[in-house]
């Protein structure tokens, strides 16, 4: 079913296209140099049906009364003829090629610049815009999206350029034949063109539906290939691929739409070649025979009408190319467009010899989540839940060298915190502090140099596991790479690994399991020595000993330093400086963990429950140089 066309006027259907002015206009001069070549091109094309023309005008009027000719006279003008037509034709292509070389080269360049803009952009948006925007979408608009331009800004800038350059020439040299020919001979041509903007704004609906599918076409391969494990052990291959041929079919009849369109505009444009050359031998000849039009001047007239037609056959695919380009740089200005929540201040303070102090003051967050929708016409909108509040009223003070302990139920808003302290959400000036200072007045990027978030479930890249655990800290050496490794307790399980530290990860670290995953981004974060770590649940799937280790071994390197751990397993925090307890995004409870466990609340219900599960009361007692145990002494 082909999509129905909303009340857009086709003028406001091209409005897009004027978003690539900006790029195209620093290689102004590259495109003035191929339009001057196309020009030329032009004209010389237009030439040779002038010539033509002459030369049998030429060879009448030599003719004697009886329309004989010697073979010596006629011989010579036919050679002249020939030298000059050949002469204007390789001359016409030596321009052609250049104009072609010059505009279609640009092109590359115009794209490589939106394309790098866009990239730009992507890596300053907040991780709010990805929970809102799938990968699939975003990775079609990086690839489609900005092919269609290319070819918005190449092969459709040189068919507009030269249409309208035959159009002015060729017009003008047939009217210098004759007016009332040229106006029957062009009187179809608007039917056509009326007809072709009709069929041109449904594809570009239909692009726009098109690209739309294909964006939830990427996303399903990437959520099969992430899940490929789950859906193997559940049996669940039928089902999958049953969603996939669903997109892939919904896919296929939106470009069968939009290819229904574009194939209508040939042999429309073709129909219209015939027909107009038709009246124009239904006109033309009569007036040819009886010497209202000089016979050369009217086989010229012809050779004008044929170029004309040519270009205007061609219009249908840059009509079609025009609206697809428009909508495809309609998808990617909604990436351009889309406002950076933690856009650099305009007086930026330095921040200097931070050691990781942090405060928050009355931290709320709300959020209003957006789930994008495809509507009929194939346009995406939003649509916005309620806002709900994640955070209420945070207050927190931490000093260099403590640690802060975070626990809670599922939903009480831990990981959103960590991404507050990481400078990764927006907040309210007077909100957030870094060493005293306020963090809406600091630069984001200064202000992470100096901290590592550990996520729960880290992301590795396809490269060897030294390589991973380097990442951050370029001209490192070995032998602090050792360390970090030693200090995540990843050290021992190098000898598991078939080529240990230059073992191949594999994509998303795929080689490891889970709990040497979460080392290898700790050791990641332990090399960069920052000054704020922040290990979002990041030993969950490490076991308590191991745990252990490694809080034991962070002990003396973050000294001078700020940790903040998020746990579900309490034994992991129990050691930490202060604890807080998230409920409902509000701290409930506040205190050490002795403090907490006298106090009897949600945080010892937690504590209990956990040691009824493992059996451990050992690990009630208090560890060796722990707050708790400077505290008693």
């Amino acid at each position: 079913m082909t999509p129905p066309l909303d009340g857009q006027t086709h003028a406001a259907s091209l409005r897009p296209l004027l978003r690539i002015v900006p790029y195209s206009r620093r290689y102004a001069l590259s495109y003035g140099l191929g339009s001057i070549a196309l020009v030329a091109a032009i004209w010389l094309r237009l030439a040779i049906p002038r010539l033509l023309g002459k030369s049998i005008s030429d060879l009448e009027a030599a003719a004697d009364g009886a329309g004989r000719l010697s073979v010596e006279r006629g011989a010579e003008l036919l050679g002249t003829a020939v030298f000059w037509i050949i002469l204007v034709a390789i001359a016409g292509s030596f321009t052609r090629i250049v104009s072609r070389w010059t505009i279609l080269g640009t092109s590359r360049r115009v794209v490589h610049d939106l394309r790098e803009e866009l990239y730009a952009k992507l890596t300053r948006l907040a991780p709010s815009f990805y929970q809102g925007t799938t990968t699939g979408q975003l990775m079609s608009r990086g690839m489609n999206d900005v092919m269609h331009v290319q070819g918005l800004t190449g092969p459709v800038f040189l068919y507009i350029a030269e249409t309208l350059l035959l159009y002015g020439i060729g017009l003008t040299m047939m009217l210098a034949v004759s007016v009332e020919l040229t106006f029957w001979a062009l009187l179809p041509f608007p039917i056509f063109l009326w007809r072709a903007r009709d069929l041109a704004r449904r594809i570009q609906v239909g692009t726009r539906a098109a690209q739309q599918s294909m964006g939830e076409i990427s996303d399903k391969i990437s959520e099969s290939l992430g899940g490929s494990l789950v859906i193997k052990t559940m049996g669940l291959e039928a089902a999958d691929r049953s969603r996939f041929e669903r997109h892939a079919e919904r896919y296929r009849e939106l470009n069968l739409e939009v290819t229904r369109a574009r194939i209508n505009l040939w042999p429309m444009m073709m129909i219209l070649a015939a027909l107009s050359t038709a009246i124009t031998l239904g006109i033309g000849v009569p007036q040819a025979l009886s010497g209202e039009i000089q016979t050369g001047d009217f086989v010229a007239f012809l050779f004008y009408l044929q170029l004309l037609a040519a270009p205007t056959a061609v219009l249908g695919f840059v009509v079609s190319s025009l609206h697809r380009g428009a909508a495809s740089l309609s998808r990617l200005g909604e990436v351009l467009d889309a406002e950076e929540t933690l856009p650099p201040p305009s007086d930026p303070v330095p921040l200097k010899d931070w050691r990781g102090g942090v405060e928050l003051r009355g931290l709320t967050i709300e959020r209003g989540d957006e789930r994008p929708v495809l509507s009929d016409e194939g346009d995406q909108a939003l649509e916005r839940a309620p806002r709900r509040r994640i955070l209420d009223s945070i207050d927190l003070r931490l000093e260099a060298g403590q640690t802060l302990g975070i626990v809670g139920r599922t939903g009480a808003g831990k990981t959103t915190l960590m991404n507050v302290l990481a400078r990764l959400n927006e907040v309210e000036p007077g909100v957030l502090f870094y060493g005293g200072l306020d963090a809406t007045r600091l630069m984001p990027s200064a202000v992470r140099e100096g901290i590592a978030l550990v996520p729960q479930d880290p992301f590795l890249f396809s490269a060897s596991l030294r390589e991973n655990i380097a990442l951050g800290s370029h001209g490192c050496t070995d032998e602090a790479v050792d360390e970090a490794v030693r200090v995540s307790q990843l050290a021992n399980d190098l000898a598991q690994l078939p080529e240990g530290l230059a073992t191949l990860v594999g994509e998303r670290g795929v080689n490891l399991s889970g709990g040497q995953r979460q080392r290898t981004a700790l050791a990641r974060a332990v090399l960069v020595r920052p000054s704020l770590l922040l290990l979002d649940d990041t030993l969950s799937a490490v076991d308590t000993a191991t745990a252990d280790a490694i809080l034991a071994e962070l002990e003396p390197i973050m000294r001078e330093r700020t940790t903040v751990i998020v746990a579900h397993r309490l034994s992991t925090v129990q050691h930490s400086d202060q604890i807080i307890v998230l409920e409902d995004g509000a701290i409930s409870e506040s205190g050490t963990h002795a403090d907490l466990l006298r106090l009897g609340g949600i945080y010892a219900e937690l504590w209990n429950s956990q040691e009824e599960l493992t059996g451990d009361n050992a690990s009630q007692s208090v560890a060796p140089n722990s707050p708790q145990s400077r505290s008693s002494e």
